[in-house]
């Protein structure tokens, strides 16, 4: 379905229960993105890959910046963005993650929410984010897990998310660090761990399949966070800073307190 993002998104913007899951997730995102961001200054935000917009409204309720902009390789979905979102967003542009027209600094935090995992190019994506804001906040799915490699390395199986959400990159927890500090050049400033909210969990599923998120409910109870986190996908978020201005500035020394894994 998602080999073609446009075509996907104007199917999908069609779909009741596709903006509904949408705007579900994007209040746990949201809630994310403001998280790791609690110590440091926001007035502007470019949201990469915005889809439905839901996540940039979210934060708008929550007043986390004064300027909003977002970006989408989808013309349909900047359009469904642009009238949902109203006054909220000042800028839009239909394009690449890996291509901004947006001059370097133009903007306190560039978020990409789900996004990398998407690209066969995930570098160039946080690279560019970093080149027009100060700061990025990154959030994937984390996949490379005890069950999927049961699925995968067992079983033969792909991953569930390859034909039914379109990603085309899988990370562990550790594997998303060491990409965005080795491979990307950035310094992780502070990260947080999703297990997913009984909210995610649990939307428009119905009879049977209740039986995958009350195990998941029943496995959160049971294990501590980062035991639950080994065996079943979770989300992870970073706070990100390029390197090279992180050490004129000596931002790094005043976050690195601030990181987490929980």
């Amino acid at each position: 379905m998602w080999a073609d993002y446009d075509t996907a998104y104007r199917e999908a913007l069609r779909d009741e229960s596709f903006l509904a899951w949408r705007e579900a997730g994007a209040r746990q995102k949201a809630a994310n993105i403001a998280r790791v961001c609690r110590r440091i200054p926001v007035s502007s935000v470019l949201e990469i890959g915005c889809g439905t917009g839901a996540v940039l409204r979210e934060l708008g309720s929550m007043n986390f910046a004064k300027r909003y902009a977002a970006t989408d390789i989808s013309e349909a979905a900047i359009d469904f963005a642009q009238q949902s979102c109203g006054l909220l967003l000042s800028e839009v542009f239909v394009g690449p993650a890996g291509s901004l027209p947006f001059p370097e600094n133009s903007f306190s935090v560039a978020i990409l929410s789900h996004v990398i995992e998407h690209l066969d190019n995930p570098i160039s994506a946080v690279r560019a984010a970093a080149r027009v804001a100060e700061y990025v906040v990154i959030e994937v799915p984390t996949e490379r897990v005890l069950s999927n490699l049961i699925r995968t390395e067992v079983l033969g199986k792909p991953f569930a998310s390859a034909a039914g959400a379109g990603h085309v990159q899988f990370w562990s927890a550790n594997s998303i660090a060491r990409f965005l500090e080795q491979d990307c050049g950035q310094e992780i400033l502070s990260r947080h761990r999703d297990l997913l909210s009984r909210e995610i969990e649990f939307h428009g599923k119905k009879g049977i399949g209740l039986a995958k998120p009350l195990c998941k409910e029943a496995l959160k109870n049971l294990l501590p966070g980062w035991a639950y986190a080994r065996f079943l996908t979770t989300h992870s978020t970073f706070l990100c800073h390029r390197r090279a201005r992180q050490a004129r500035s000596g931002i790094a020394t005043a976050m690195r307190p601030e990181q987490e894994e929980s």
